[in-house]
């Protein structure tokens, strides 16, 4: 009896689906007018969508050149044919906003089409790419070859069913990451420029337990000290350790960090930076740890250099062995976003609309309330290199008759662009109403508004559209 009753309870478990992801990096050399030659890197994350066709999202940045601070946020779409002798023949085209670094962007819509043959080399694939870059509305227009290289692991998830039921399994959910944390920040440049930079950010973590190694990505922005616009991407790798047995949530841990920055007036040349931190982390139980640190930030081939501070407050993505039993799945959302601020004030004294294209992550803590991470680049309206990060939180009803409403409240920084963002610190408030497109999709319409917090004079109102997919990942 027992036997039987402990294999139906197995039986009634939510089961994982498992499907591949694929995660890209490469890297081109394209050329601006005068000749001038910039080394960009891009990072994409695609999913299956129909047999040999992908689609994700990507991000490209300036990594060698004299314009540090070039990012352009967008989605791709690929088409792939298998090759004899494990060779890969693929064909995509990526649409995205964003510029920088006084780059001849125009209001910043970034396409490039491109042809790529690779091959399996064991755990990557690797292959040679060919591709146009243009700027519709800039004098940018480019074609060149470059390199790539991709993993391919399984992407685990739950039906939107299984919300709120018992998590069965230690396995990794969505992208693997186990923890993600907020951050606020300061850099103390040193040398002839003298500021003192606040940024707001988050970071995400592979393999975060109370020790030993873990990895991540991190992303943060100037909210303060007169570099409004200022951006940077980065990898990064740790060490946690937690050395008294009396007191296991006090944990001593260091950090070293490599990716790409600029804008705000930074120097950071071609637009490599690298970091080096160390600080001490507390445990507060229930999946929720915060830190402080401190540490150095260099330029790569530039003069950047600045002494660092950084606070930031992390939640669990994923249960503890520990906690295992008390964990359930949650509501996740991922969504594209077209923004329009209808009346975006400008350095110059002038306002007129701009457009936005972004990218939402959102996670439900309980039934009805989500914490929110937004990233939004401009891609028309004369604005090009204005980009936008958000943090917050969001409410919303169950649907009613098809329908669903909600409401988030968000704080983060935005620059570039020539739009008047002041200092770079903004809050945005918006309300939205949802309608089914699919079972676990939605189509939504949102209005509000932006507001510039610190000596900005930007204050417009905010219309939204927006695709959400919802899907249940492990909880903490």
């Amino acid at each position: 009896m027992l036997l039987l009753s402990f294999a139906s309870a197995r039986a009634d478990e939510p089961s994982a689906r498992t499907a591949p992801v694929r995660a890209e990096l490469g890297f081109e050399r394209i050329t601006l007018p005068a000749d001038e030659r910039l080394g960009l890197i891009g990072g994409n994350v695609l999913f299956p969508v129909a047999d040999r066709w992908w689609a994700g999202l990507g991000v490209y940045g300036a990594a060698t050149g004299k314009r540090g601070g070039l990012f352009v946020g967008g989605a791709e779409i690929r088409r792939e044919w298998e090759l004899p002798w494990g060779f890969a023949l693929g064909t995509g085209m990526y649409a995205g906003g964003g510029g920088g670094a006084a780059a001849p962007v125009g209001g910043g819509l970034m396409l490039r089409g491109a042809l790529s043959l690779s091959r399996d080399l064991g755990p990557v694939r690797a292959g040679l790419t060919w591709s146009h870059v243009r700027f519709p509305s800039g004098d940018i227009q480019s074609s060149q070859w470059g390199a790539m290289l991709s993993w391919q692991g399984p992407f685990r998830s739950f039906d939107i069913d299984a919300i709120g039921q018992r998590q069965p399994t230690r396995d990794g959910t969505g992208l693997g990451f186990r923890r993600i944390a907020g951050t606020v920040g300061t850099y103390s440049l040193r040398g002839t420029d003298t500021r003192r930079i606040g940024t707001v950010g988050g970071r995400a973590e592979w393999a975060a337990a109370s020790h030993g190694a873990f990895t991540g990505i991190e992303a943060a922005a100037a909210a303060s000290g007169g570099a409004a616009g200022y951006m940077e991407i980065l990898g990064t790798v740790g060490w946690r350790v937690a050395p008294f047995s009396s007191l296991p949530q006090l944990a001593f841990e260091g950090r070293g960090s490599l990716g790409l920055g600029g804008g705000g007036g930074v120097p950071t040349e071609g637009g490599g930076i690298g970091k080096l931190a160390a600080g001490v982390s507390f445990d507060w139980g229930n999946g929720w740890r915060s830190g402080l640190e401190a540490g150095l930030l260099h330029g790569i081939g530039s003069s950047l250099h600045a002494r660092t501070t950084q606070l930031w407050l992390a939640m669990d993505l994923e249960p503890s062995p520990a906690a295992l039993a008390d964990a359930t799945i949650s509501r996740n959302e991922w969504s594209v976003a077209l923004q329009r601020q209808t009346h975006a004030q400008r350095n110059d004294g002038s306002a007129r609309g701009l457009d936005t294209i972004g990218m939402k992550l959102s996670r439900y803590i309980s039934e009805h309330v989500y914490l929110s991470a937004q990233a939004h680049s401009a891609f028309a309206g004369g604005a090009g290199a204005y980009s936008i990060g958000l943090v917050g939180a969001g409410v919303a009803t169950r649907p009613a008759a098809g329908l669903r409403f909600g409401s988030e409240l968000l704080l983060g920084a935005a620059g570039g662009g020539g739009v008047a963002s002041g200092g770079g610190a903004i809050a945005q408030a918006l309300a939205w109403a949802g309608w089914p497109v699919a079972r676990n999709s939605e189509l939504r319409a949102g209005l509000g508004a932006v507001k510039a917090l610190r000596g900005g004079e930007l204050r417009s109102p905010v219309v939204e559209l927006t695709w959400t997919r919802a899907l249940g990942l492990g909880g903490g």
